[in-house]
């Protein structure tokens, strides 16, 4: 280990234990566990029932913050980063649980929103998988098991096509099943009801019977391997028998061979026979359990972060999921590329004289790429069509409010724009001129391709005053320069500017 860069301390929230990780990061990224410590919560059994955290639990949840806030003080941790995933996430009354630990402990606690939580295990999935020499012949189908829910991943020859969160964790399966040890076939008939394998096939030309490489992690699927630290790679044979042994076992005898909670050996067993439903729903090349915990994936993001301030690493593979997103609902793949691509262009020119808020070309190029699967539904209104069809798909990697905004900017694309705003009463004002700004650069892009040609897929631009213009190549650009001329006013209204097209 080089020397310490900094000392951190990663607080994970989780439906049925409360867990705290001080980490030694060094020099060169690597680091080291200093403590460990894990406290037992009956959160999820709360919130998956009732909907809400009760009285009792609430202060034992407070109890245990303030002991690892005192913990904190004692090794003079400075960086905290505390979140809770499904449990607090879903509980109707999480606000009030975060101000009571804000108050109680005096550590702010953050509410890890699905998609962020996708992000950070599917960064730290990728990172891990280097070390495996796993063909791209075969696409990898990854499994994501927690308490509350579960997160189904599937990369092809290296590109995220499908990455959702599905609510069937195993903290759920009493209140699903109405038992405490749900059967495998229970589990598969409600799996087979998700008919993941169509949705694969939808977005990602997944074939029914394809031979893929099985990916799982998480704490339960680490027990069912019976290896907590090191990555697991074992044959399917292996697999069947390990699974079958593990669910023979009774739960109380799980729980005190591995020094566990009873809570921690049921999700095991859980686990167990989610592992061995998946095995049944996909032909499996071989199983490979990863062994980085959540915490660990949270301060591999941290040294990331550090190391390349300002870099989007999960950009690419947004990028990538958008492209699956649109071929599911038979989108122009050229055109939403072009006009993804001319937008981001525009948006440079304008950084200039105009202000825009980090991220926006993450979430400009999102839109540009889903703004026409409107279309799907049909032609007429379409972008109102692309607005909800957005809004009702899972994009890891943006928070609840930037998925809004995205989706926002899609829909405003083209047609009036105060009256499709005209419902938002309850955005915030900076979100609303974000969506203004982004949506009349989309407009305007999107006009320059409306023949679907690439005239301007290598777009340059002069500016002159209050005119911007645009060169393309082709030399007739009547129909291009007819529909800037309709949807240009929104450029002008928010940027002060003329557009228009340069002839010759």
């Amino acid at each position: 280990m080089n020397s310490a860069v900094f000392q951190t301390g990663i607080i994970d929230v989780g439906a049925h234990t409360v867990r705290l990780e001080i980490f030694e990061v060094g020099e060169t990224g690597d680091y080291q566990i200093l403590e460990s410590l894990t406290r037992a919560s009956r959160l999820g059994t709360d919130v998956f029932r009732s909907g809400f955290v009760s009285p009792e639990s609430a202060d034992a949840f407070s109890a245990v913050m303030c002991d690892y806030a005192a913990i904190l003080r004692e090794y003079g941790i400075q960086k905290v980063r505390a979140f809770a995933t499904s449990a607090i996430r879903e509980a109707g009354n999480r606000d009030l649980i975060i101000d009571r630990i804000r108050h109680d402990s005096g550590i702010e606690l953050e509410i890890m929103e699905s998609a962020a939580e996708i992000e950070l295990v599917y960064l730290s999935m990728k990172e891990q998988l280097q070390q495996f020499e796993l063909s791209e012949e075969e696409p990898i189908i990854a499994v994501v098991i927690g308490s509350g829910s579960l997160f189904v991943i599937l990369l092809r020859k290296g590109e995220l096509k499908f990455c959702e969160e599905i609510p069937l964790g195993t903290d759920r399966f009493s209140g699903l099943f109405g038992s405490d040890k749900v059967t495998s076939v229970q589990f598969f008939e409600e799996l087979r009801a998700l008919d993941i394998p169509q949705r694969l096939a939808e977005s990602a030309g997944f074939l029914p019977g394809e031979s893929v490489h099985f990916i799982t992690m998480g704490a339960a699927p680490r027990l069912v391997a019976g290896e907590k630290h090191s990555n697991v790679l074992m044959n399917t044979g292996d697999v069947k028998a390990m699974i079958a042994e593990f669910m023979d076992i009774p739960v109380s005898q799980i729980a005190d061979s591995f020094g566990i909670s009873a809570d921690d050996a049921a999700a095991g067993v859980g686990a167990a026979v989610m592992l061995e439903c998946f095995q049944k729903l996909f032909n499996c090349k071989e199983f490979i359990c990863l062994s980085r915990s959540t915490r660990e994936a949270a301060v591999a993001h941290m040294i990331r972060m550090e190391r390349t301030p300002g870099i989007e690493p999960f950009r690419d593979d947004l990028r990538s999921l958008c492209y699956a997103i649109g071929n599911k609902y038979g989108f122009d793949a050229v055109h939403a590329g072009v006009v993804a691509g001319t937008s981001l262009k525009i948006l440079e020119t304008l950084r200039e004289g105009f202000n825009f808020p980090p991220r926006s070309e993450m979430l400009l190029e999102v839109a540009a790429l889903l703004h026409d699967i409107g279309r799907f539904v049909d032609t007429r209104d379409h972008n109102l069509h692309s607005c909800y069809l957005i809004s009702a798909t899972q994009l890891p990697g943006l928070t609840p409010a930037e998925h809004r905004i995205v989706a926002l900017i899609a829909g405003a694309h083209r047609g009036n724009v105060d009256s499709f705003l005209s419902g938002t009463d309850n955005l915030f004002p900076e979100h609303r001129v974000l969506v203004l700004k982004l949506a009349a650069v989309l407009r305007a892009a999107d006009a320059l391709d409306c023949a679907r040609e690439g005239k301007f897929r290598n777009i340059s631009m002069s500016r002159s005053g209050v005119v911007l213009e645009f060169m393309g190549s082709g030399g007739d650009f009547y129909s291009e320069s007819r529909e800037l001329e309709l949807k240009g006013g929104l450029f002008s209204k928010v940027f002060g500017m003329k557009v228009r097209i340069q002839e010759g």
